[in-house]
């Protein structure tokens, strides 16, 4: 475990990463350090268990804040920053895997006025074109101009799916 591992470097990163639309640096083992950080607390002192849950949590909310911002970057073809934890190239690969496998059959829809189905409840969310979409029931359908990039985005990341 590193020795940077602790309840405040977790607490200001969660911060840092919040106030900023970047993708900050961590180090490759950051997930692995972190858990195991947070695995060595006392589990018979009172405060190190609130700690440990709170960490937890933290630890929790800064991957999915983390993964959003990956999807980002995947969807405008952005470079991620270097270095990134190896948990976080493993779904940045495994997304772009998805997108390429799924690109062919993205590729040929032609229509400009396009029916979609949402497959999932979601706040509002930002498309690459910028524009905004949202916020979504399960099941709704939507009518609408979608460029090609939003409707690569929509179904790459089975946020919706053509409605026929």
């Amino acid at each position: 475990m590193e020795d940077y591992m602790s309840y405040d470097y977790l607490w200001q990163l969660c911060q840092k990463e919040k106030q900023t639309n970047q993708l900050l640096q961590i180090p490759k083992t950051f997930y692995e350090d972190m858990s195991n950080f947070i695995t060595t607390l006392d589990p018979s002192n009172e405060k190190s268990v609130q700690i440990k849950a709170n960490a937890t949590k933290m630890l929790s909310d800064l991957f999915e804040n983390r993964k959003q911002k990956i999807l980002f970057y995947v969807a405008h073809g952005r470079t991620l920053p270097q270095p990134l934890s190896t948990l976080e190239m493993e779904f940045y690969d495994n997304v772009v895997r998805v997108m390429k496998s799924s690109k062919i059959e993205l590729g040929k829809v032609q229509n400009s006025h396009t029916v979609l189905k949402s497959l999932v409840d979601i706040p509002e969310i930002m498309l690459p074109s910028g524009g905004k979409l949202g916020p979504l029931k399960k099941d709704q359908v939507l009518e609408s101009k979608f460029s090609e990039a939003d409707m690569d985005f929509l179904l790459a990341n089975a946020i919706c799916a053509n409605s026929k």
